[in-house]
C-alpha cells in the first residue's frame, strides 16, 4: 500500500469511526498479527501510525468497510 492509498483508507475510517454508535465500539473489527482489533482499539493504531495501521486498513478495504 502507497502512501496515498494509506491516507485515503485513514481518512475515511476517521470518518466512519465518528459515526460509530459508542456501545459499537468494543466490537472487534479487524484482526492483525493474530491479535483482535475492536473499533476503539484500530482508532488508536491508525491514528498514531503504527505498523498495523496498515493491516488493518487493508483488512477492512478487503471486507468493504472502506
Amino acid at each position: 500500500m502507497d502512501k496515498q492509498e494509506y491516507e485515503v483508507l485513514k481518512a475515511k475510517f476517521l470518518k466512519l469511526f465518528a459515526s460509530v454508535p459508542f456501545p459499537l465500539r468494543d466490537e472487534i473489527i479487524a484482526i492483525a498479527d493474530n491479535q483482535p482489533f475492536s473499533w476503539s482499539a484500530a482508532y488508536g493504531e491508525i491514528k498514531h501510525d503504527t505498523g498495523k495501521a496498515q493491516i488493518i486498513l487493508r483488512h477492512l478495504k478487503q471486507i468493504g468497510l472502506l
